[in-house]
């Protein structure tokens, strides 16, 4: 898989070019690979509006299995090879590439001030406070639910837990699946985490268990794990077996009546044709915070060793910009982290209304960094939970001394 070559594309067209006394411009062609399959229709056509203003540059986006996609870049950049333009995980993610120096850092050569610090937390190496890719969207942890099946069973989208798990029990009653989510695959249990947890831990335990004033044995922890225990119930018969795509079919056939996701899920259940709305997690109490977990999903960076690097960093200034920003919202259905960027679809709009109330979606954005990751831990122990071989204590003081160890 070579994909720098010592005669690139550009010196040959040039030459040739100079050879026959045309007026042909001369191309550079860049590799731009990512990991998102189901958005190649949508990234052309971002990438065409690039090249109008372009017509030199050629970007040829290259979409992998998005479970192959680490081991393939890794692969190559360790090779020195690798494509132009990479699609970056965030966080821990973004740090296994630009710690090695597989990526060129962007502070001087992109104008980032469209962009919140918060979301160049994202994209940024903690050993240089650098930044090394250009934000792409934000995802916020919302619960769904099918409008038409609890309109049909008489229950009005729950405020507070004690309604929650009420309007759980009243669906259950009736037959119908209260909440879609399974447990086989780890990140969609982490991902309910995320809705359920930070109401019950507070709008300060991040900070707190960030700086190290406690830890995830905290009493307010193991309460927001025992109400995740208490969940059971209302979950999927088999729920230890339902995967992700298992969820979404439960949900979208309206056998299941709500289900806790992504904002990234709005395009799927649009096109699945039901009847839908989102909510926040549940308060702890009357008038408490209806907090949402949200994080930063990605970036887009240039190959340190790419032999296009100025065409490269061309077309990063442009994800930087408004209009790629809009264009990712409206095409993608993605909350575009840079500055003026408005949705014109009034879902999207309800998360950026939601996000008002926002708390860091805690393992991916704190705890990804070494190995195990917090994300790893709390997967692995709230399964062990959900099968009834762990108490929430336990997986409070399993988290814990993980992370402590990992260090």
């Amino acid at each position: 898989m070579k994909l720098h070559r010592n005669l690139s594309k550009t010196a040959i067209l040039t030459g040739l070019a100079m050879m026959a006394g045309s007026s042909v411009m001369a191309q550079t062609e860049l590799d731009f690979w990512s990991w998102r399959q189901e958005d190649v229709a949508a990234y052309n056509e971002m990438i065409a509006e690039f090249q109008e203003s372009h017509p030199d540059i050629t970007v040829n986006f290259v979409a992998h299995p998005a479970t192959e996609y680490n081991t393939i870049l890794a692969t190559a950049l360790a090779a020195g090879e690798g494509p132009d333009i990479i699609q970056t995980r965030s966080y821990g993610g973004l740090e296994v590439l630009a710690k090695p120096g597989y990526l060129e850092p962007l502070n001087d050569k992109v104008d980032l001030s469209v962009f919140s610090a918060d979301a160049l937390l994202g994209t940024s190496l903690r050993s240089d406070g650098q930044v090394y890719a250009v934000p792409f969207g934000t995802q916020t942890v919302v619960i769904y639910y099918n409008k038409d099946v609890l309109a049909a069973n008489d229950v009005t989208p729950p405020t507070t837990w004690d309604e929650f798990t009420a309007a759980a029990q009243k669906l259950k009653d009736a037959g119908v699946i209260p909440l879609a989510n399974g447990t086989a695959d780890g990140w969609t249990i982490e991902i309910m985490s995320g809705d359920i947890m930070p109401n019950f831990y507070g709008a300060d335990f991040f900070g707190e268990v960030t700086s190290g004033a406690t830890d995830f044995e905290d009493p307010r922890y193991v309460t927001a794990l025992e109400k995740m225990d208490a969940l059971k119930p209302f979950l999927p018969n088999g729920y230890q077996g339902i995967d992700y795509a298992t969820m979404k079919q439960l949900f979208t056939s309206g056998a299941a009546a709500m289900m806790v996701g992504g904002s990234f899920e709005l395009p799927g259940f649009k096109e699945s044709g039901i009847n839908f709305g989102m909510m926040a997690g549940p308060a702890a109490e009357t008038g408490g915070s209806r907090m949402v977990a949200t994080w930063l999903d990605g970036g887009y960076a240039v190959n340190a060793s790419s032999e296009n690097k100025d065409a490269a960093l061309e077309f990063i200034n442009f994800t930087a910009s408004k209009e790629f920003g809009q264009m990712l919202t409206d095409k993608l259905g993605v909350v575009s982290p840079v500055a003026g960027v408005v949705p014109t679809d009034p879902m999207l709009k309800e998360v950026i209304e939601m996000q008002a109330e926002a708390t860091p979606y805690i393992m991916l954005v704190a705890f990804r960094f070494n190995s195990p990751t917090g994300s790893t831990l709390l997967q692995n122990g709230l399964q062990e939970m959900f099968a009834g071989s762990k108490t929430p204590v336990e997986v409070a003081a399993d988290v814990s001394n993980g992370i402590k160890a990992s260090k």
